[in-house]
Parts: C-alpha cells; sequence; structure tokens
C-alpha cells in the first residue's frame, strides 16, 4: 500500500534516551564524570546505558573529556609577593596592549 507510514521500516535501533537531555544534564555540572552521569540517569529512568554511550553523545554536542583544573590556593605572602613583582611592569604591559 503506497502512502502507509504506520509499519514503515526503520534503519537502526531506537534511541534509549534524548540526546537533548544528556547535554543538558552536562551543561548544568560539567565537572560530572560519564559513569556518574549513567549512574544518575540510570535511577531516574531506570534504563540502563554504557558511560561510553554518554561520552560518544557529549562529543558530539561539543563536550571533551577534559575538565578545567582548580587554581592552587595563594597564600597572602604570595600575592603580596606577585604583586611587589608586577607592579613596576604595569606600565610597560598597557603600553603593549594599546
Amino acid at each position: 500500500m503506497r502512502g502507509n507510514v504506520l509499519n514503515k521500516s526503520r534503519c537502526g535501533r531506537p534511541h534509549k534516551l534524548s540526546d537533548r537531555a544528556i547535554v543538558r544534564k552536562e551543561k548544568k555540572n560539567p565537572k560530572i564524570s560519564a559513569p556518574k552521569l549513567a549512574d544518575q540517569i540510570a535511577t531516574a529512568s531506570g534504563k540502563k546505558v554504557h558511560p561510553e554511550t554518554f561520552r560518544r553523545i557529549l562529543r558530539s554536542g561539543g563536550y571533551n573529556g577534559r575538565v578545567s583544573s582548580k587554581k592552587p590556593f595563594i597564600s597572602s605572602v604570595n600575592q603580596q609577593k606577585r604583586l611587589d613583582f608586577a607592579s613596576p611592569h604595569a606600565s610597560r604591559i598597557l603600553v603593549i596592549n594599546e
């Protein structure tokens, strides 16, 4: 029968989860790992998905497997030393950037 789309065959298996939902969750908390994200979604939706699937979806969404490093604590003594060093050179930096 021509024009009937009810029983039309598909190529491939249907998606378990929405890609947008996974990327949205990653955007909300970018420091969460793929296995933890998989566990969260498995407990929330009851659907078990492999962490590599999450990595693949996140890569296609523009996220990489890297997390920004935390900046080290700078003591007040080192802050003063940095300021003392940078103050004489501040005028040179402003001239170069203009």
